[in-house]
């Protein structure tokens, strides 16, 4: 296995700390990704989170409906930041 070191990073870091990556679906690795841009966070910040609404179906599904629009959500793909 090839070991990666830059400056930046802890001299603790190995590839092998990332092999679960290769068995995550595709949705998973764009969370594991998405979740550590900095932008990403930024707008996360910026966005005060609100208590959705739940709406109970009959079949006893329960659906949280946000009550306003997240902009910043929205630019990156999303309804609501998670």
């Amino acid at each position: 296995m090839v070991e990666s070191q830059s400056s930046s990073a802890p001299s603790t870091l190995r590839l092998s700390d990332y092999d679960y990556v290769r068995f995550l679906t595709r949705s998973r690795l764009a969370w594991e990704y998405l979740r550590r841009n900095s932008d990403y966070q930024s707008d996360w910040r910026f966005s005060a989170p609100g208590r959705p609404k739940p709406i109970e179906l009959i079949d006893g599904t329960v659906l949280l409906r946000a009550r306003r629009r997240f902009m910043h959500a929205e630019a990156w793909g999303l309804c609501t930041f998670r």
